[in-house]
C-alpha cells in the first residue's frame, strides 16, 4: 500500500471517528425514530486504486481518490430502508493498450465516473448507534477523457461575449451494469445522522477479461424528514 493511499484513508477514518467521538455525548432521548421518514444526504468518499486486465494483454491501473455524493432514502422502519445516490469522482489512471500489431502504447490521465445506485439496507439495531450492511444494484458511466475521433468547432452569437468559437473532442466512453455490498455503521442525533460505510462495488464492463471490483470507503451527512 502507497504512502499517500495510507494517508488518505487514515484522514478520512480520522475525521469520522472524531465526528462520532463529538456526536457520543447526544443523549439518545433526542434520537428521531427513523421509522417511516425519508432521508437526504450529502457525501464524499475515497475510492481505493486497483488493476485489472483487459483484452489481449492490456492492462489499467486506477489512483487513490475522492469523489462526492448527493443521495436519498425511506425507512420502512427503525431496521429496513432503502437508499439511493448519485455520484462522481474523476480518478487518475495508468493504462498499457495493446495495438492489432502486438505494439503496447502507454497512457496516463484521468476519467471522470459518474454513477446511479439503489440499494436495500438493514439496520442491525432500532438504536441510534446502529452498525447496517446493505446490498443493491446501479449503472456507471465512465468518460475516459481519449479522444475518439477528430475535433469539432462550433461558432454562435452570444448576447454578452458576442460571437464565440468553440472546439470539441469526441471521446471514449464507457457504461455497465454495477452492484455492490455495503457494511458501516449510522449514529441519529435529533433530525440528523452520520454515516461511515465501506462499500465493494463490481462493474460488468465487457472489455475486461474480469470483472472490476472497486473499493470504497464514504462518510455521508443526513437529514431526516
Amino acid at each position: 500500500m502507497s504512502i499517500t493511499r495510507t494517508t488518505g484513508i487514515c484522514k478520512t477514518i480520522s475525521f469520522a471517528a472524531l465526528a462520532f467521538a463529538l456526536l457520543a455525548g447526544a443523549r439518545a432521548a433526542d434520537a428521531q425514530d427513523r421509522d417511516g421518514l425519508w432521508e437526504f444526504t450529502l457525501g464524499t468518499f475515497y475510492q481505493l486504486g486497483t488493476s485489472f486486465d483487459g483484452d489481449e494483454g492490456s492492462t489499467l491501473d486506477t489512483d487513490d481518490d475522492f469523489g462526492f455524493s448527493i443521495g436519498g432514502g425511506y425507512n420502512f422502519s427503525d431496521r429496513l430502508a432503502t437508499n439511493f445516490a448519485f455520484q462522481w469522482a474523476g480518478v487518475g489512471y495508468d493504462a498499457k493498450v495493446v495495438g492489432e500489431d502486438g505494439g503496447v502504447t502507454g497512457i496516463k490521465g484521468s476519467y471522470d465516473a459518474f454513477a446511479v445506485s439503489a440499494n436495500a439496507i438493514v439496520n442491525l439495531t432500532e438504536e441510534p448507534l446502529t452498525p447496517y450492511v446493505g446490498a443493491g444494484i446501479g449503472w456507471t458511466w465512465v468518460d475516459t477523457n481519449i479522444p475518439s475521433g477528430l475535433p469539432a468547432t462550433g461558432c454562435w452569437w452570444d448576447p454578452w461575449w458576442g460571437f464565440i468559437c468553440t472546439t470539441t473532442y469526441p471521446t471514449k466512453t464507457e457504461s455497465a451494469f454495477s452492484y455492490q455490498a455495503v457494511a458501516g455503521v449510522r449514529y441519529d442525533f435529533f433530525s440528523t445522522f452520520i454515516r461511515l460505510n465501506y462499500t465493494s462495488q463490481w462493474l460488468d464492463f465487457g472489455s475486461f477479461s474480469s470483472t472490476p471490483r472497486f473499493d470504497v470507503i464514504g462518510l455521508d451527512f443526513g437529514w431526516k424528514f
